[in-house]
């Protein structure tokens, strides 16, 4: 049985495990029935339904995050609690009957909850500069107009022709502002506003001819065409196959402090083993005050400021969602793997 989890209402990863000194408290032990989710464990036993994605994270035993089963167990201490792993003991065996019996199939233990994400509009914001290299181009029309809007028909520029087939869709998209990378200085990408979509509907000698599907405002000569990316209006939460870490880029909006449910990009993508559905820390590093005692360099543990959703990627970046912030998060930010 699935259950959808709002955005808005269901998440934050800044929940801190406490360090306890000593002995481990005594533990209570509760076995997982039908109908119990990850959610309700949390709030049932420490009255904090934010803390189901550390119960999930830390238990890498599982080899599905997102399903819990009747039967399996957990152990409640004071401020945590962890998934108890299976042992699977072996069996005596038994007497031979005379005419032995067919084994009966036991049916695999119904998922409990999948943990499912409802997401916003994330239309693009932001291409690369490799993105912009092997963009196509609107070039022309059938006449002398200006402005093209919804069922026009429209001529493309396309950098490789061969790979362009009837039925392709294309983002049309209006290039902004150069967007340098925080950390180095170089150029790497451009924002970008997208104005409609466009199909073609064949391909020529020079030119592929398209019929605009969409359009949000005028259509110009000049929009750049990029492959279409279906909005995904739900993502499945995804741990992280493997450590990696960047950094924060841009935004989706033009301010400064950036805050829960701004969508930001990331200097991560497929290429670094990031998914649609992996969620990711913000950090950055801590400064030594200036009442410090060592004069010397002091490395201080970088600051926990938030958490991401991944929510689409390409090669080598990734549009996120922001879903907690402590305080403004920045361009330049670091972004972690949760296991990393």
């Amino acid at each position: 049985m699935k259950r959808t989890l709002l955005l808005f209402l269901a998440l934050s990863l800044l929940v801190a495990s406490t360090a306890l000194a000593g002995d481990e408290p005594a533990a209570r032990t509760y076995v997982i029935k039908k109908g119990d989710t990850l959610w309700g464990i949390s709030q049932r036993f420490l009255k904090d339904p934010y803390y189901w994605p550390n119960l999930w994270s830390n238990n890498p035993f599982i080899a599905n995050p997102h399903l819990i089963y009747p039967g399996q167990k957990v152990r409640i201490y004071d401020g945590r609690i962890e998934i108890v792993p299976e042992v699977v003991e072996k069996e005596k065996p038994a007497e031979q009957p005379a005419v032995p019996e067919p084994a009966k199939k036991e049916p695999a233990p119904e998922p409990v909850e999948e943990v499912v994400i409802r997401t916003m509009d994330t239309a693009a914001g932001f291409i690369t500069l490799d993105q912009i290299d092997s963009a196509g181009t609107i070039v022309d029309a059938t006449d002398d107009r200006l402005m093209m809007a919804t069922g026009d028909t429209v001529f493309c520029q396309m950098k490789n022709l061969d790979d362009v087939t009837v039925g392709n869709v294309f983002s049309l998209v209006e290039v902004g502002k150069e967007i340098t990378h925080p950390v180095t200085g170089e150029p790497f990408g451009r924002m970008v506003n997208e104005v409609g979509t466009v199909e073609i509907v064949a391909v020529n000698e020079q030119v592929a001819t398209g019929r605009i599907l969409s359009a949000s405002r005028e259509i110009h000569r000049s929009h750049l065409m990029v492959p279409f990316m279906p909005p995904q209006t739900e993502i499945s939460l995804k741990k992280s196959t493997r450590p990696a870490s960047g950094v924060i880029v841009a935004a989706k909006q033009d301010k400064i402090g950036l805050g829960q449910n701004d969508i930001i990009y990331i200097d991560l993508g497929s290429n670094q083993g990031i998914e649609a559905g992996n969620m990711l820390y913000v950090t950055r590093e801590r400064k030594p005050s200036k009442h410090a005692l060592v004069k010397t360099e002091l490395k201080l543990p970088d600051m926990l400021l938030g958490s991401i959703l991944i929510l689409e990627t390409t090669p080598d970046t990734a549009t996120a969602l922001i879903l907690k912030a402590v305080e403004p998060l920045l361009r330049g930010d670091r972004v972690v793997t949760i296991d990393e």
